[in-house]
């Protein structure tokens, strides 16, 4: 009995950690989601159809501001929660059956993953750089035109989310 104790606290510590990276996960996916779709479908609209632009330029950029320091970090999570829990599947897989495998939607989410996160790194390293430098220096053409990739690239980048949860969902 006392030789099955420790195994069975290991197991439910796996298990808890398991869960909790799960969360994780889930919680960093739904921050990045939930602030594209808030800035594509309700920010950016409202600003349009009610601000002048020089004042919605400034307002978008310290917006985003905010919101990319949470996506970074989100990033983060995803990145090591993503793993953990990819490897802690493969490993478990490979205990059960002497083959280690993942669901295939595990996989078209793990590359679909990397793509937003380069494309991400694209829109803050690039457009978002130079749409600064638009806003600092009242160079309102090369802000709304940095504006305007940031909004592709998003718009790119929310839809490679839903594939992604759709890929993870749908894909056995």
């Amino acid at each position: 009995m006392l030789k099955g104790a420790p195994q069975s606290r290991f197991l439910m510590l796996e298990t808890t950690m398991y869960d909790y990276a799960k969360l994780l996960h889930l919680i960093a996916g739904i921050v990045w989601m939930g602030g594209m779709t808030f800035m594509l479908f309700a920010l950016r609209p409202a600003a349009i159809a009610s601000m002048e632009p020089q004042p919605r330029a400034v307002l978008m950029g310290q917006v985003w501001q905010r919101f990319y320091t949470l996506v970074l970090v989100a990033i983060v999570v995803l990145f090591t929660t993503g793993t953990h829990l990819y490897t802690a599947t493969f490993r478990a897989a490979k205990a059960a059956t002497g083959t280690g495998s993942v669901p295939l939607g595990w996989n078209v989410m793990l590359v679909l993953g990397v793509t937003m996160m380069l494309v991400f790194g694209h829109i803050f390293f690039a457009g978002f750089k130079k749409y600064k430098r638009g806003i600092a220096a009242a160079d309102w053409p090369l802000a709304a035109k940095a504006g305007g990739l940031i909004h592709k690239m998003t718009l790119l980048n929310f839809t490679l989310g839903w594939l992604a949860i759709l890929a993870v969902r749908l894909l056995r």
